[in-house]
């Protein structure tokens, strides 16, 4: 695959590996491990630096060890927010924190956001519109997708992932807000700001919806079982470990990992601890080690 082929996924694992330099405070640690892909293979600089990236936003690459003897059993446990069905089939998943009350009749679908974030999936109804209420600015859609969130003080932030909303801030006309746009209502009685996110803006801002899974000395065999387990979009390929190969049997996975991540995760592999994805016409990704 082309250095150019690969700018969407990198683009990506940038933002990623920027979410959890903030949050581990690793700046020192990329730095290092940048440095140390250059001098090593410098003329695959491109593809290697979104590599590094993504391991860096998954946190894998600190926790690689090869001796099946260490302490602590091997565990893999896989994490998501919660979702809630509502009465006319609608999907709402909500952050961690997150607060909902749903108000249904023959006339009206009615939710109001209480306290944190919800992305709801609506089932289309035009005989009644879908109204997300929160700090007194309302949502409406028929069938649409979009998330709804509470900021600081009075502030309410829409995210359209697909169709249109209404975005109607108390005593403020209506604005129109189309997927990829995000609304925010900066506080009480203000009108709504619209503006168009980027891909990557857009990724960032729903991140918190992608299931994450938390390795813990978990045999790279067992990620891979996981990983296909979750694959879900169509023309995703499985992964296959040689169980043949000592030294994919011998490597151990520490750290966290966004579950559509797929590819990032292949490029850590061959990047990074010496295994090469054969990306072959035979129906699926088989991984060798190089060593």
């Amino acid at each position: 695959m082309s250095a150019p082929d690969q700018q969407p996924e990198n683009t990506r694992a940038a933002e990623e590996a920027l979410r959890w330099m903030r949050g581990a405070q690793a700046e020192a640690a990329l730095v290092a491990e940048v440095g140390r892909a250059v001098r090593v293979r410098r003329r695959r600089l491109t593809r290697l630096a979104g590599a590094i990236a993504v391991a860096m936003g998954l946190g894998l690459f600190v926790g690689l060890n090869r001796d099946p003897g260490a302490p602590g059993a091997p565990t893999a446990i896989v994490t998501e927010p919660r979702r809630q069905i509502l009465p006319d089939g609608s999907v709402v998943v909500l952050r961690d924190g997150a607060e909902i009350a749903a108000d249904f009749s023959p006339l009206a679908r009615r939710v109001a956001l209480r306290r944190g974030e919800a992305h709801f999936d609506v089932v289309k109804d035009r005989a009644r519109p879908f109204v997300v209420t929160a700090q007194g600015v309302e949502v409406r859609a028929v069938g649409t997708a979009f998330s709804v969130g509470l900021g600081g003080g009075a502030a309410v932030e829409v995210l359209v992932t697909h169709g249109r909303v209404a975005v109607e801030p108390e005593a403020k006309a209506a604005a129109l807000v189309d997927a990829g746009q995000r609304a925010l209502v900066p506080s009480a009685g203000a009108a709504a700001e619209v503006s168009v996110l980027s891909a990557a803006e857009m990724a960032e801002a729903s991140a918190w919806r992608v299931p994450q899974i938390e390795f813990s000395r978990t045999p790279l065999t067992e990620a891979v079982a996981l990983i296909n387990a979750r694959l879900t979009t169509a023309g995703q390929r499985r992964i296959v470990a040689d169980s043949a190969d000592a030294g994919l049997r011998e490597l151990r996975l520490s750290g966290y990992l966004a579950a559509d991540n797929t590819e990032g995760f292949l490029l850590l592999l061959e990047s990074n601890f010496g295994i090469r994805a054969d990306r072959g016409g035979n129906g699926a990704i088989v991984l060798r080690s190089q060593r």
